[in-house]
């Protein structure tokens, strides 16, 4: 949170420069200028970024119970394959569950429908 506040006062200081520097105060900030500028924008922004997705926790956590994890090989194919069976079967589980509610309520059409006439 405190890297978020960080990044708008770098901004808002930003803006602020550049507003000063085009009235008549004085020449556009030199190249080098804007590049420290820009530098330490892009530092606040990571530090924002790793901070909000946690990712230092994360390495963190693993460091601190490194001997609970193994960190194998895995075959990328294989993966490709059963994650793609696995999705050929829930497309087929929901395609039967769309045929069955579909066949109750045609039933359930035709009940009423005899019971009307009835």
């Amino acid at each position: 949170m405190a890297a978020g506040w960080r990044l708008l006062f770098s901004l808002l200081a930003l803006l602020q420069a550049a507003g000063r520097t085009r009235s008549s105060e004085g020449p556009f900030p030199s190249a080098t200028t804007i590049k420290s500028w820009v530098e330490k924008m892009q530092d606040d922004l990571v530090t924002l970024a790793r901070t909000a997705s946690g990712v230092d926790r994360l390495a963190e956590i693993y460091m601190t119970h490194r001997d609970l994890y193994t960190v194998e090989a895995n075959n990328a194919r294989q993966l490709v394959e059963i994650a793609a069976r696995d999705i050929e079967k829930l497309l087929s589980n929901r395609s039967k569950a769309l045929v069955d509610v579909t066949c109750r309520m045609i039933a359930c059409d035709f009940m009423m429908e005899d019971e009307l006439i009835s």
